[in-house]
């Protein structure tokens, strides 16, 4: 999936701003500036408009909470267009561009089924996540350090967990009498 367009149309301290990211074609957009400029705003827009506006969020300094809206243009693999936005509110928040609701699972088949926490782990990354991810991969720990590790073994990192795993029952339970020896 690619978003092409994303409007913060009420969001945060933005009104009516539009981010195009369309082209060129195959580019990797880097969104940079000075502190306050609204970066984590916007991240956290992407995250909301694909996922929902969180009830207790902070982006409504500007905006009422009622009004806060957003809406984006976004292209799967296969060239599938999906033009939408999304309110805020708890129920039908994902509109048309005519304001009629749209089923959320229409855009999460645009998304690949990817959990908010999947879409968060691999593409909202900000100094927070990027921060914790330097000290699990330091300490061989969470997904980022498996993976490295994974590649580095040239093999499934969880089917080598799964085998040592079983290993070390073969040698200790904690619910048993005895340990077997190797």
């Amino acid at each position: 999936m690619k978003l092409l367009t994303l409007e913060l149309l009420k969001f945060g301290p933005f009104t009516q701003c539009v981010l195009d990211f369309s082209a060129p074609k195959d580019a990797v957009h880097l969104v940079y500036g000075p502190n306050e400029a609204g970066k984590s705003t916007t991240l956290r827009a992407v995250t909301g408009l694909f996922y929902g506006i969180d009830v207790q969020t902070k982006d409504a300094h500007l905006h009422d909470m009622k009004n806060l809206r957003l809406a984006a243009r976004i292209e799967d693999a296969r060239g599938a267009l999906l033009s939408f936005e999304r309110r805020k509110g708890s129920k039908d928040t994902l509109r048309d561009r005519s304001d009629l609701p749209i089923r959320e699972d229409v855009l999460q088949a645009m998304l690949g089924g990817a959990s908010k926490e999947a879409f968060c782990r691999m593409f909202a990354l900000d100094d927070k996540t990027l921060g914790e991810g330097a000290k699990d991969l330091l300490s061989g720990k969470g997904h980022l350090g498996e993976s490295l590790f994974g590649a580095g073994l040239g093999a499934g990192i969880h089917r080598v967990l799964d085998v040592l795993k079983k290993d070390a029952e073969k040698l200790y339970s904690p619910a048993a009498q005895t340990k077997n020896k190797p």
